[in-house]
């Protein structure tokens, strides 16, 4: 992990109440999101989302078979946690940590996935980009490191 000079906590705050908007619980503990909700955020007029998400936000899911692809904006996001949660039972994440460096904010969470007798128990990361105080960029990482290194250069 570089070092970060201390910041204002301006931008994790922005980050976690991104979370909360999701329905998450951003103090941690394990939450499912909610796509119902989450397509009133991002779909209402005006979206509620517009005071913490650009219009153009690009959200780059993990590589891999339940990663997904990249996604553009409002719609994007939502596609994006729809197609992730068709492929379980239950999806939970567990927001445990949160580092800024700069424009962007590191987030180390534990992901539960479940579905039919298979459970997944991963620590993931997710590096979120803002510009003027709105989230820009969402990318996950399928390990705890991976938003670390991408924010500090490696």
């Amino acid at each position: 992990m570089g070092y970060w000079p201390a910041m204002s906590r301006e931008n994790i705050e922005v980050v976690r109440e991104a979370l909360r908007l999701w329905g998450l619980n951003p103090d941690g503990g394990l939450a499912p999101i909610d796509l119902d909700r989450l397509r009133d955020v991002f779909q209402g007029d005006p979206p509620a989302a517009g005071e913490l998400f650009d219009p153009e936000v690009e959200i780059h899911p993990p590589e891999g078979a339940v990663g997904g692809s990249l996604q553009r904006g409002y719609q994007g996001v939502v596609n994006n946690w729809s197609d992730l949660l068709a492929t379980f039972d239950e999806f939970l994440i567990d927001p445990m940590e949160y580092q800024q460096a700069g424009e962007q904010v590191v987030v180390i969470q534990r992901n539960i996935g479940r579905m039919r007798e298979l459970e997944v128990d991963e620590t993931h990361s997710v590096l979120f980009t803002l510009r003027q105080g709105r989230i820009i960029r969402i990318q996950v990482f399928a390990d705890r490191d991976g938003a670390l290194e991408a924010a500090s250069g490696g």
